[in-house]
């Protein structure tokens, strides 16, 4: 657990019932479904110091990871609507992993209140360097020769990562087999190591593996090349066009939480959004910022849960 802010935290606080308007006067708990050092926790934690800031309360940081964030997600969903608790979704929580499964412990749309799309960025797939292609095309022919000989990992079952691999193995006919990890972090050091030999790795945790070598990068899972990381080509230009898959990192609270406590969590987060310092962090991770309304945020949500669901049936990806 991690503190940002000086005057105190949740068990020290002594919260009291009081109006919208007041609010917050007490600290803010902030949980992230994922292991530190995954893209949802570094987003949180650049967006949370700032906001710790702007409301003048702690947010209080909380990784709480385990089944493709959905452990986490729930523990947001399930906590008082009232400003007091809020999460840091992505796909995999908030339209992928709970449609994967028979009896999900939260619905994204019925369940939760969505403040706002933080920033969206590409993975790069990339290898260990033992694994002996340097382009994707190399990496197909080489699978395809050697079946059954190739793994990748993912931040667990229902993750970006996890859906954005088996819709390529899907085009590509690869079977690049899958190794869950409980958060991007765990799952990005296993393909450093050698232990798996391959992973679409978060652009904001993945570039410092590239810059020591420990990693070797064939493409990214943008449309368009990334500003971040420009020499390396896009999954689509390298044989597989209208290939894409990005993953996005929002603000949620409770579903019930007042309509004033979103507004003014929405209010300050694009606001801080605006500045420099949060922009030109992400833009420069090869983040793509936004900061929209929460209606916005909210068809966002609709839009890629469709899309989701449609790609979770077409591949029969259900889990138990």
């Amino acid at each position: 657990m991690f503190v940002f802010g000086a005057s105190g935290t949740l068990a020290q606080s002594s919260r009291t019932t009081s109006p919208a308007s007041n609010y917050p006067n007490a600290p803010i708990r902030f949980i992230v479904p994922f292991a530190a050092g995954s893209g949802n926790d570094i987003v949180a934690r650049r967006i949370g110091q700032l906001l710790s800031e702007s409301l003048h309360q702690p947010l209080v940081m909380q990784n709480v990871g385990g089944a493709g964030g959905i452990i986490g997600m729930t523990q947001v969903t399930r906590s008082a609507p009232d400003g007091y608790t809020i999460g840091m979704g992505s796909p995999s929580t908030l339209a992928i992993a709970p449609y994967m499964m028979k009896n999900p412990p939260y619905d994204p749309i019925r369940d939760l209140a969505p403040v706002t799309l933080i920033a969206a960025t590409p993975f790069i797939l990339v290898v260990h360097p033992s694994v002996p292609v340097n382009s994707l095309a190399e990496l197909v022919a080489h699978a395809k020769a050697n079946p059954g000989k190739y793994n990748y990992s993912s931040a667990g079952k229902g993750t970006t990562h996890h859906l954005g691999v088996e819709m390529f193995n899907s085009i590509a006919g690869t079977d690049f087999a899958h190794v869950p990890f409980k958060g991007a972090a765990p799952a990005t050091i296993a393909v450093a190591s050698g232990e798996i030999d391959m992973i679409f790795g978060p652009i904001l945790s993945t570039v410092p593996f590239l810059q020591s070598k420990k990693l070797k990068a064939l493409a990214v899972t943008s449309a368009q090349r990334s500003p971040a990381v420009p020499s390396i080509p896009t999954i689509a230009e390298s044989g597989y066009p209208g290939y894409q898959s990005v993953n996005w990192y929002g603000i949620v609270a409770p579903r019930g939480t007042p309509a004033a406590i979103i507004e003014r969590l929405n209010r300050e987060t694009v606001r801080q959004l605006g500045t420099p310092e949060i922009r030109n962090q992400l833009a420069n991770s090869g983040a793509k910022v936004y900061g929209n309304t929460a209606k916005e945020f909210s068809d966002v949500i609709i839009s890629e849960s469709a899309n989701a669901k449609n790609v979770i049936k077409r591949l029969n990806l259900f889990i138990e």
